[in-house]
């Protein structure tokens, strides 16, 4: 009765190695993500955003911009 039983299940190995890629680049993408928004709260929070920022002119075109003096 060897036909009736379950089949034992092999791994593939480069359906493992892509899982475990994309797995890593959601990561990767993530924490740049997080790291972005920690960056852009501390600023907020510094007065360099938003609208009644010391940095802000009207329309919302600020004069500070990150690496850049205009």
């Amino acid at each position: 009765m060897g036909f009736m039983r379950t089949p034992k299940y092999k791994p593939d190995q480069m359906l493992e190695k892509q899982l475990k890629e994309q797995r890593e680049e959601e990561e990767r993408i993530k924490k740049e993500q997080e790291a972005a928004m920690e960056k852009r709260k501390k600023r907020f929070e510094a007065g360099m955003l938003g609208q009644r920022s010391l940095f802000a002119r009207a329309g919302g075109r600020g004069f500070y911009t990150e690496g850049e003096e205009t």
